[in-house]
Formats: C-alpha cells, structure tokens, sequence
C-alpha cells in the first residue's frame, strides 16, 4: 500500500486544494487499502479516458468518502469510473480473467481498452490475478540461459529478422546522429511525430515511398506505446557507418511477457491483449532488422532499416 501512497502523493504540493471527504467511521486496514487502490485505479481510467488531471485528483478524493460505489447512474462520470475500478478489483479477489470480464463488459471500446491499459500497467500492484506473476516479463539481463534460448530460437526462426537484445546492448543501437525526438503520450502525438520523421526522412534523399511506408511503420509502433504505456519517446538517427537509420522507441510500460514472444514474432497477426497484432507483422516485413529489449519498468523497441538498399531500388527503377 505505500507504494501506492507515494504514487499517488509524489506532486502533492502541486495539486490543488480539494475539499477532503470525512472517511467512514471504522474502517479496517483491508476497507481503506480497497479504497485507496480503486481511488488510484479511478484516476488512471480517468487519465487514459483523456479526463484532466484535477479530475482524477478528484476521483481519487471521491474514492474515499464511502466503502462502495454499486449501481452508480453512468451520467455520473466520476462514480461510474470508481464503479468500474471496483469492479476489477474484485475480479481480482475472485481470481477471475480481469481482461476476459473487461471485453464481455457492456460499455464503450474507449472505456474497455481504458481498462484493459490499466490492468496491463498495475496488474502486478493492484490485482490478485492467476496469472499475474506467470506474465511478468523477464529482465533481459538477469534472466540467464532460458533468455538466450528465447533469443537464438526467434533469431533463426525469423531468418536474422528479429533479436531479442540487452539493456546495455541498446546503447550500441542508439549510436549514430540524432536526426530528431519527439515524445508519446497522447494520441495527438502520432501527427506530430508522422510530421517531424517525414521531413527529417525527406531531407535524407528518400523517395516518396520508402518514406511512406517507414512512417506506417513508425504510426503503428508509437500506437503501441499509447495503448500500453504511460508514456514514451521517439527517436530518429542515422548510422552513417552501417549505412541504417534507426526508429528507436521506448516506453515506459510493464513490457512483454517473454513466453508470448515467439507467438508474436513467429505467427503472422498473431494478437492478444498486449500483443502488437499485425502492426508486428508490418515491422517484421519492412524493416531490414527488430531489436527488442523488454523489462518489467519498460520497454525499447528498435526499428532498422537499410540506407543503401533503398538508394539501389531507387536508382534500379530509374534505369
């Protein structure tokens, strides 16, 4: 629970003054950690709702004036959001599948993938799921020899296309000249950044559609990044050496389960709840390479693509 405390107060002195609701007499240890969490859980549906920041704050508050929020009236916004909350906390005590009970929910699609991000990002601190400890991800460089299995068998599997890589071996990929950063966070961030890679990709010599079909690349891996992250960063560079410019995308995010990795990167549109679908399979055909490297606090996804390659198709369809 004091993990959750500090998440929750590390702005304190810069929220606004809320009036505080009393709490309920005699509340137990166990009432106040559900309502502390489903107030928590109340304000991350409400962030990736697109609701602003001093309404979740507010939602938080709510969250605490009384033990439960049952058959709220859905044009409350605030209630029904800490109805929702509750209810996946309780799937969890009953050790239910929160992502199956989440799409058999009669709401909205923005509502439910809402949902499902958050359970995907706190279901390690908030959910007594099954198979919560089963999905976490494997630390790149403390997982030993089950990892390097992983890695050589998708490596010769995807004929040198994608290769499961380190935390210390990003940095050798992100060598090279910045040709720009743009961050993601919001949907409203996919623009930006198509926008800021395509007139850095112009300036390179690119033709029209190589250019275009890098950028449906680039929309489909920030994309993930929104949908199961809090935020995260692009950057794009150029490897004059190895003749490469480097999509490298990092999130901050639970990362990827290592057991689902082979389904993902071996089976064309292969998709689960937290899976790239076929937006993978888009990465996997275009890009002359797939680095991945994934832990439980984030993520880097690496974009390679060939320079000198596309220079010869380019000349070779002049002649």
């Amino acid at each position: 629970m004091r993990r959750l405390i500090d998440k929750i107060f590390k702005d304190a002195d810069k929220r606004p003054n809320f009036f505080a609701p009393s709490l309920p007499a005699d509340l137990s240890y166990s009432e106040l950690n559900f309502m502390t969490k489903r107030g928590f859980l109340g304000k991350k549906l409400s962030q990736y709702l697109g609701l602003s920041k001093d309404e979740g704050d507010f939602l938080f508050y709510l969250s605490l004036s009384k033990p439960f929020f049952t058959n709220p009236d859905r044009e409350n916004k605030g209630e029904f959001i800490l109805y929702l909350s509750e209810l996946m906390l309780k799937w969890g005590e009953q050790k239910l599948d929160i992502p199956h009970q989440i799409k058999n929910l009669d709401v909205r699609p923005d509502i439910q993938n809402a949902m499902l991000k958050a359970y995907d990002m706190y279901k390690n601190d908030l959910f007594s799921s099954p198979d919560a400890a089963e999905e976490r991800p494997l630390v790149a460089s403390h997982c030993g020899e089950q990892w390097e299995v992983y890695r050589d068998v998708m490596f010769a599997a995807t004929q040198g296309k994608f290769l499961l890589i380190t935390e210390e071996e990003v940095s050798k990929y992100k060598e090279g000249i910045v040709l720009c950063e743009g961050r993601v966070k919001d949907r409203s961030d996919i623009p930006i950044c198509r926008n800021l890679a395509k007139e850095k990709l112009e300036s390179e010599g690119l033709s029209q559609s190589t250019i275009m079909s890098w950028l449906l690349v680039l929309s489909e891996a920030i994309t993930n990044v929104i949908k199961h992250a809090e935020e995260g960063k692009m950057t794009i560079l150029k490897d004059e050496k190895n003749n490469e410019i480097r999509f490298v995308i990092e999130d901050k995010g639970p990362g990827f389960a290592l057991k689902d990795l082979p389904k993902k990167t071996l089976l064309a549109g292969y998709s689960t709840k937290k899976s790239l679908g076929q937006g993978f399979t888009l990465m996997m055909k275009m890009a002359k390479r797939v680095l991945l490297f994934t832990s439980p606090k984030g993520s880097t996804l690496i974009l390679s693509f060939d320079i000198h390659k596309e220079n010869k198709d380019e000349l070779g369809n002049a002649g």
